[in-house]
Parts: C-alpha cells; sequence; structure tokens
C-alpha cells in the first residue's frame, strides 16, 4: 500500500511568543537608536573622524551578513528557539564589548560580534512571522516594536547624559535586556515550532538551494529595495542630531528628542499601518509612502526655517514605517513558499548591508563637504527605492 503524507496545520501562535516576539524587537532597536546620540562623544573619546562610523557599521555588517544570509540554514539546523537562544548570547557579548572597549580597534572588533547576534535574531524573526504567523497586521507591529526601541534609544542615553553618565552605560543596559530575552525564548522553546508534519512537497519546498533561489532576477531587485531602504532609513536616524546641532545650531537637548521623535513616527506609523494593513493593497501603499518619503526627506534638505526639517524628518519616519514588514509579509506570495525562506534572509542581510554602507558613505560625503549632503544623499536614496519597487511590481505582475 502506498504510503501517504499527513499535513496538520499548526495550532494558533501562544500570545507568550508574539509579546517575547516584540520585546526581542524592542531591545533590538535600541543600538540604531542610541547610536546618533552616542556618535559625537564616541568620535571625541576615540579620536575619530565622522567617516570612520561607517567601519564600525561595516564590521557589525559583516557579521550581521554571515548570519542573516544563512537564515534558513540556521534554522534547519538548529530550529528557531535555539537560535534565538544562543544570538542573544553573542549580540550581548558584543555590546558589552562595545561598552568596555578601551581602543577603537577594539570597538570595531565588538561591533563585529553584535552583528553576528543582531544578523540571526533579525532573520530568524522575521522568517518565523512570515512563515508561521503569516499576518501582516503582526508583522507590522514586529517592526512597530522595533521602533520603540530605537525611539526609546536616543532619549534614554540624553537622559543619562543629563546625569552625567556616559554612553557605555547605554550599551550595558541593553546586553543585560538582551540576555534577559534570550532566556525567556530558552524557557519556552516549546511555543516555538515552525511546522509540525508537512507534506513531502512542501519539505523539498523549505530546502530549495540558495544558488536556485539567487537565480531569479526578482530576487535580487528585491535585495535592492532593501539595501537602499534600510541604509536611508538609518541615515536618517544616525546623522539627523549632528545635522541640526553642527550645521543648524539646534540645542543638543532638542536635537536628541526630535532624534527620538522621529524613531517615535516610526513606530507610530507601524502600528497604525499594523491596525489598517487588511484595508489596503501592499503595492499601492508602498508606492505612496515611497512618494511621501521623497518629499519628506526634500523637507528635511530644504529647512528653511528648523521647524521645517523637523517636521521633514519627522513625516520622514511615519512614510518609511510600513515598508520593511510589508514587503517582508509579502515574500511568500511574491516569490512563492519554495524561495521565501532564502529570500527572506537574503532581504534582511541586503538591509544590514544597507545601514553598514549608507550612513558610512554619507559619512565620508560629509567630511568632503559638510554635513547638509545628508538631505540631498536621502533623496536619492529614496528615489531608487521607488523606482526598484516599480520594477519589482511589473515583474510579479507579468
Amino acid at each position: 500500500m502506498q504510503a501517504t503524507h499527513v499535513k496538520r496545520a499548526l495550532p494558533a501562535t501562544p500570545l507568550i511568543v508574539i509579546i517575547t516576539a516584540y520585546l526581542t524587537f524592542i531591545v533590538l532597536g535600541f543600538p540604531d537608536g542610541m547610536m546618533g546620540v552616542a556618535w559625537p562623544s564616541m568620535m571625541t573619546e576615540f579620536g575619530v573622524q565622522n567617516a570612520q562610523m561607517g567601519t564600525m557599521l561595516l564590521a557589525a555588517t559583516i557579521g550581521f551578513l554571515f548570519t542573516s544570509f544563512n537564515t534558513g540554514r540556521l534554522i534547519r539546523w538548529v530550529g528557531i528557539s535555539t537560535l534565538l537562544t544562543a544570538s542573544s548570547v553573542v549580540r550581548a557579548v558584543g555590546l558589552l564589548g562595545i561598552a568596555l572597549a578601551p581602543q577603537w580597534a577594539v570597538l570595531v572588533g565588538a561591533a563585529f560580534v553584535f552583528g553576528v547576534g543582531s544578523g540571526a535574531i533579525d532573520g530568524g524573526m522575521n522568517t518565523f512571522f512570515a512563515m508561521r504567523v503569516r499576518s501582516p497586521r503582526l508583522m507590522s507591529w514586529l517592526h512597530a516594536s522595533f521602533g520603540l526601541g530605537a525611539t526609546i534609544a536616543p532619549i534614554m542615553l540624553t537622559a543619562l547624559f543629563s546625569l552625567g553618565i556616559a554612553w557605555r552605560w547605554g550599551y550595558v543596559i541593553v546586553a543585560i535586556l538582551q540576555l534577559i530575552m534570550g532566556l525567556v525564548v530558552f524557557l519556552r522553546a516549546g511555543d516555538w515550532q515552525m511546522r509540525v508534519e508537512d507534506s513531502g512537497a512542501q519539505t523539498s519546498a523549505v530546502r530549495r538551494s540558495t544558488r536556485t533561489t539567487l537565480a531569479r532576477p526578482i530576487v535580487w531587485v528585491n535585495i535592492a529595495i532593501f539595501f537602499f531602504y534600510a541604509g536611508i532609513e538609518v541615515t536618517a536616524g544616525n546623522w539627523s542630531y549632528s545635522v541640526f546641532t553642527e550645521t543648524r545650531g539646534v540645542a543638543p537637548e532638542l536635537a536628541g528628542l526630535m532624534t527620538g521623535l522621529y524613531w517615535g513616527s516610526f513606530t507610530v506609523g507601524r502600528i497604525f499601518f499594523g491596525i489598517v494593513a487588511n484595508r489596503f493593497a501592499v503595492t499601492a501603499t508602498i508606492r505612496a509612502m515611497a512618494v511621501t518619503a521623497i518629499v519628506a526627506a526634500a523637507l528635511f534638505w530644504w529647512n528653511p526655517v528648523n521647524w521645517v526639517g523637523f517636521a521633514g524628518l519627522i513625516i520622514l519616519g511615519f512614510a518609511l514605517a510600513p515598508v520593511f514588514p510589508l514587503l517582508m509579509t509579502a515574500t511568500p506570495s511574491r516569490l512563492g513558499n519554495a524561495d521565501a525562506n532564502n529570500a527572506i534572509g537574503f532581504q534582511v542581510a541586503a538591509a544590514s548591508f544597507g545601514i553598514g554602507v549608507l550612513p558610512g558613505l554619507a559619512g565620508a560625503l560629509a567630511d568632503r563637504t559638510s554635513l547638509e549632503i545628508v538631505g540631498p544623499f536621502m533623496v536619492v536614496g529614496l528615489t531608487i527605492v521607488a523606482v526598484l519597487h516599480e520594477v519589482a511590481v511589473r515583474y510579479h505582475q507579468e
């Protein structure tokens, strides 16, 4: 008698898993939010220039790429819960290394370790939500949690500065929080199940080779979208504080608040779009927000008076908010389940690569010209995102 495959649906994702994922992403967002406020102090303490931010970010990116690019493979090898637990420990070690670094070279090395842990958490969690949870709303709120962490971080660090506490303690605090999240995942490991018994076809689909996935041109278009999107998102967060304080004469407290409000607007946007995610088409939403982001970046660049630059930055955060989670959630439907596991890891890796390259490139250009180059730099990057998205839409429709 011929054997048959029994396919059973996974039970609904436990609420404790969703909450843990959101808290993990809050912690994941902290360093991105702190970097812009901490950087002037780091630059002075280690005697480096603006362009050296790129060195630190690139080190973190190389580590991030190493794990995020191999997310699908790592999940198959060790399981999602083990991956998240181990990577939380690795990330915490990297954060502590940054906090305790006596020299610039040590800090760069610690940033690499930090990136290894971050890539596995980011790639693993995005894969879990896209393949197991499968909800645009919950995916948007997952990434809203990242924005919440990035919102709290600059305000927290500014508050520490006002109390005379050094930037290093901010990284110690985040390291402790990261270890706590790893422990929570470890204690509830059984709830982080990706799939039970799937059909043979689905099993083989999950094991689609990296080379086969990368052979599809649409995958490379999506990779490019995530590269430019994430790079500009972090460029705005990392350099706005310096632009405001060093070229526009804004008080540090107000500049720190505006940087926090950028990430706050980003977070509010992700909460809002999570609520309305099922009411609007993905393509139309991304298209509208891409255009809005270009206009907002142009306002930040124009800045006839400071409130116009502030408004542009805050609008930019809101406009960028839904792009990443909507594209990530749509990956299985646009590329098919067979390639989604690999493609999600590639997209997360591309986003990290963009974060490692574009803010550093903006800093290098600022050293050669002035920090005001950040505005036009963002306008160009966001225009590329809009064009690439139209290419992806046309490819998908064919």
